[in-house]
């Protein structure tokens, strides 16, 4: 048995060590290998309900894996009053409503096509068509064959907040047409993984490796909070980080022009006051108030020992959508939306501009690497850490025959780049990742495929018929 921190935690009502605890025990879970939920004494969702997280304690292992949920993001009435974020549709219902479900992990997705092959979906954890958290995201997989972590300790964070973790402020939005009542939304995804880093210091006492990723706005808040939860859990003896598909460009193009992502945040700032956050950082805060594209650096430069990465797809259609369209007036004529082919060439133009200098950045941090494919189908090339289950077949049954036959493979489909020295998967990178010994290398692949390819103005397949076609 692995004993962990000292101390109890929270409000739990699942995972033992209560707060009534004496404070000089080693805590110990109510159970191993199983989705224990906790509810942190302050923390909130979006309508102010209790916030909760979930972790899957090891009999076999110190070692510690921090995962964020992705999802999208709000910062004025009509975004935020609908609930376009992940878990925040909640604050359309009645005062009190959860955001969270004590189920979560166990319900993360429910895919109605595989309800009748419950005899068929049952090895993969699919039960009437309810797909576990460990299938969607394959850093949470407790399968060693898929995850190179699979034996660690598993903690799960949810998103409910609608601030990519990084808010500490309570905003009341109004509705500019007054016919909306008013909407109290809670900006506390930072402040929530204050506390819930609090309990994790009390669970774990001794971490030999500790790795924190999130994809979206997971990849945001992994990157943006990796220096708390490292300083925070203070048994940890080396970090490693998987920040995916959330990019932070620097503010600056390789032609010394503005890049194109650079006011990225300034419109929510001050409405989740990031300040908060910034002016806690161990160093560094001013100078990515300043120019917030310096969150790559600062963090490199924080935690020299550590081994860092940044991973997204360089024809993800979703962080990029969400990070241009409100800024380019381009985007609001129904001829060139996104929603278009001409949208999308001009999402593509400008994200390969932005992705060109980050790797530009990046080269010059020895600690932080990347790895950046080029395409696939799934979830619209948005986030690796997604299992790829577009880019198996034609159907989610031609999924699950190629994950009987090989987890790994038809996990990782999608997120390939061919070398010198043969194919890499982001299985492969993160196993390089957290083996010290290796040299920490960064992958990009540039080459030109699938079908959006003819998209890309820097793709031989450019042709802007085919690609109104290919959209519509």
């Amino acid at each position: 048995m692995v004993l962990l921190a000292l101390g109890g935690c929270g409000s739990d009502s699942s995972g033992s060590g209560g707060s009534g605890d004496p404070p000089d025990e080693p805590f110990v879970p109510a159970a191993y290998g199983e989705w224990l939920k906790f509810e942190p004494e302050g923390a909130v969702c979006a309508n102010g309900s209790q916030y909760k997280y979930f972790v899957n304690f090891s009999e076999t292992s110190q070692n510690l894996v921090i995962f964020l949920e992705g999802g999208g993001f709000c910062g004025d009435y009509e975004s935020c009053a609908n609930g376009r974020a992940f878990n925040t549709d909640c604050i359309k219902e009645e005062p009190g409503a959860e955001c969270i479900r004590d189920d979560y992990p166990a319900v993360y997705l429910t895919v109605d096509s595989l309800a009748p092959f419950t005899a068929v979906t049952e090895p993969l954890g699919v039960i009437n068509g309810e797909v576990p958290v460990e299938l969607a995201y394959p850093p949470l997989s407790g399968n060693s064959e898929i995850n190179p972590m699979g034996d660690w300790n598993r903690v799960f964070i949810p998103y409910c907040t609608g601030d990519v973790y990084i808010g500490s402020r309570i905003e009341t939005y109004v509705d500019p047409d007054g016919v909306g009542p008013d909407i109290e939304f809670h900006h506390m995804g930072h402040q929530n993984m204050l506390l819930v880093i609090e309990e994790l210091n009390r669970m774990f006492a001794e971490v030999p490796k500790m790795a924190v990723g999130g994809c979206s706005a997971g990849g945001v808040g992994s990157l943006t909070n990796y220096p708390f939860i490292r300083n925070g859990i203070e048994g940890v003896e080396r970090g490693y980080l998987l920040a995916d598909s959330g990019p932070i460009v620097p503010s600056t193009l390789s032609n010394g022009m503005p890049s194109n992502q650079g006011n990225l945040f300034e419109g929510v700032a001050a409405l989740w006051d990031v300040d908060a956050m910034l002016q806690a950082l161990p160093m560094g805060g001013d100078r990515i108030a300043a120019d917030y594209g310096e969150v790559n650096a600062v963090v490199s430069e924080t935690f020299p020992d550590d081994r860092l990465s940044i991973s997204v797809f360089e024809r993800d259609y979703n962080f990029p959508v969400n990070t241009y369209r409100a800024s380019f007036p381009f985007f609001s004529n129904p001829e060139t939306s996104v929603d278009t082919g001409a949208g999308r060439t001009e999402i593509y133009r400008l994200a390969s501009e932005d992705f060109e200098a980050l790797r530009g950045q990046l080269d010059e941090l020895d600690n932080l690497a990347y790895y950046m494919p080029y395409y696939r189908n799934t979830n619209t090339s948005h986030c690796l850490t997604v299992t790829g289950l577009e880019d198996v077949g034609s159907s989610e049954l031609d999924f699950i025959g190629a994950f009987t036959e090989d987890p790994s493979t038809a996990t990782w489909t999608g997120t390939e780049i061919e070398t010198a020295d043969g194919t890499v998967t982001y299985k492969d990178f993160i196993e390089a990742l957290l083996d010290d010994s290796a040299p920490l290398e960064s992958y990009y692949e540039g080459t030109c495929e699938g079908k959006f390819q003819v998209c890309a103005l820097d793709c031989d397949a450019y042709d802007e018929l085919m690609c109104e076609e290919a959209v519509q």
